[in-house]
């Protein structure tokens, strides 16, 4: 009976699934966050994977110094860009190859730029540092800015196009070039420069590999004072969203790199780096689909909030699970893939990943009005996340430790997202009782894994993961 009642089940339960897989695949959003979610899990993998082996192979002063030079390098190419890519995805000269050549044409120009200031500030900021190797690191990493220049106008219109293939196609490479070069480099020559070198050369490779996927124009140089204009014209109030974002999301690292020895700052940046995997899921999704299916619909953007404010929150509830799941595992993962020097992270890394629900938050709704061509509020939100840490965390440091300083990074994401919501709520995308009870979700869900984990003996327990606060302090 048993069995003719499971055959009966299965054949029943057939043609359901047949209607459950039939209309995910007919479910274009969906097709379309496989191909962004998909290949960025892979390449994580391999990103963790890699910084595993690395840091196996490489000392934690490594990874404070490479924190520091790509904190610098990065904030060189935020507090620079003028919102090229953003303006060929949503121009309706986006297509124009005499818009694409000019665009193409400020990035070399900005490319320029950038090399020639990383020439000059390399000895001041290894003196700042107190660092002599600075100097030779920073003249081996500033011609990155000018390859960066040359790569190909292909990479927005894969973005305008929605070639999301295309793109999975480009990242993977990237990811598994540069992890590969990076581990054989750290096995012939275990310090600083294998990273430095990797990165130089991963750089390269990007660039060679831009011209060869997609089917944008071959770029020139050309100039046209009107589009010239149109992009510097939208591009305003970019550069100040990226300055005030870069300052916002890096002044943890350059001010730890300064206040913490090295070593615990080294320590700091391997946690930091797997939060950052949370986050850069939101910043793709965003960036990837978000933003360009906003803009595409600006004109019906009022009459269709309500389903983008619906599919908002079936997406962030989704990742509201994987984070709260997220802080429960995660102390476990760092004290079985690292050795003890690296144990700290374990206590460091579940509270990073509650600041990076935050800042998922914001980054959705930032996407959203970048889409209806809205960058202010975002630029805006930015500047009140950077002020808190601006003044509130070298005050934790100064009468708390580390804990009350990560305690910080927490109050500084949710001031942003705080920042941000009355914009949205304004366009219909979000409500503030939506992300509350998302955000309390969070820590339930995180709670409730913890201790039934905790109580199999699975992960530390909450008392075990607490009492690791200790290792802050060396």
């Amino acid at each position: 009976m048993s069995r003719l009642y499971a055959h009966t089940t299965m054949t029943a339960s057939i043609p359901i699934l047949s209607k459950v897989t039939a209309k995910f695949r007919s479910n274009k959003l969906f097709g379309e966050a496989g191909w962004v979610a998909a290949p960025f899990a892979t390449n994580q993998v391999l990103r963790l994977g890699t910084n595993i082996v690395l840091a196996g192979l490489l000392a934690p002063e490594i990874f404070g110094l490479m924190l520091l030079v790509n904190t610098l390098r990065t904030g060189a190419e935020l507090l620079s860009d003028i919102g090229i890519g953003q303006s060929v995805v949503r121009s309706p000269n986006g297509e124009d190859t005499k818009f694409l050549n000019v665009a193409w044409t400020l990035q070399v120009l900005r490319g320029v730029l950038l090399t020639t200031i990383a020439l000059v500030v390399a000895y001041p900021v290894a003196q700042i540092y107190e660092r002599p190797e600075l100097f030779w690191i920073m003249l081996a990493v500033s011609p990155i800015f000018l390859i960066t220049g040359f790569h190909s106008v292909n990479l927005f219109l894969i973005q305008r196009r929605l070639e999301l293939k295309k793109r999975a196609v480009f990242d993977t490479a990237y990811t598994v070039f540069h992890c590969g070069l990076s581990i054989v480099l750290a096995i012939l020559i275990p310090n600083v420069w294998a990273l430095v070198i990797a990165l130089v050369a991963s750089t390269t490779f990007t660039c060679v590999l831009s011209y060869l996927i997609g089917s944008g124009p071959r770029p020139s140089f050309q100039w046209d004072k009107a589009h010239v204009h149109e992009i510097v014209n939208f591009g305003k109030w970019i550069f100040l969203s990226t300055a005030v974002y870069f300052a916002a999301t890096s002044y943890d690292r350059l001010y730890f790199v300064d206040a913490l020895p090295l070593a615990l700052a080294g320590v700091y940046a391997v946690a930091r780096s797997y939060s950052e995997v949370v986050s850069q899921v939101g910043q793709r999704a965003g960036a990837f689909l978000v933003f360009p299916k906003v803009a595409a619909i600006q004109d019906r953007r009022h009459e269709l909030a309500g389903r983008i404010r619906s599919t908002r929150f079936k997406v962030l509830a989704l990742l509201a699970v994987m984070i709260g799941g997220g802080m429960a595992i995660s102390d476990q993962f760092i004290l079985f893939a690292y050795d003890e020097r690296y144990h700290a992270a374990a206590f460091i890394l579940p509270i990073l990943l509650y600041a990076i629900w935050f800042s998922t938050l914001s980054t959705f709704s930032e996407s959203m009005l970048m889409g209806c061509g809205k960058p202010a509020p975002g630029a805006r939100a930015n500047l009140v996340k950077f002020a808190v840490l601006l003044v509130v965390l070298p005050i934790a440091m100064a009468q708390g430790t580390l804990l009350t300083a990560l305690g910080v990074l927490i109050g500084a994401e949710v001031a942003r997202w705080a920042a941000l919501v009355p914009a949205a709520r304004h366009e219909g995308f979000a409500k503030y009782r939506d992300d509350i009870l998302l955000s309390l979700a969070v820590l339930v869900i995180a709670g409730i894994v913890k201790l039934g984990l905790g109580a199999l003996g699975l992960v530390p327990s909450p008392e075990e993961w607490w009492a690791m606060e200790g290792l802050l302090n060396g």
